[in-house]
């Protein structure tokens, strides 16, 4: 006859320190991802529009060097 001892497994913790850092890292990727913005351009003034081209199908208007 065999005799078996199962051995309880006793769960050793980690550190807090060690069990928070997923969570503040996820916490800080968040924080500091960046925030791109999309052109609203139902909202974007006429003169706005046209400075970028978009009302009179051309380049946008870039100022000259020799007038500044």
């Amino acid at each position: 006859m065999n005799c078996t001892v199962v051995a309880a497994g006793v769960e050793e913790r980690q550190p807090l320190f060690v069990r928070l850092m997923p969570l503040v890292a996820s916490m800080l990727k968040r924080h500091f991802r960046p925030h791109y913005k999309q052109l609203d351009f139902e909202a974007m003034p006429d003169h706005m529009m046209r400075d970028l081209g978009f009302l009179d199908g051309n380049d946008p208007r870039y100022e000259d060097e020799r007038w500044r």
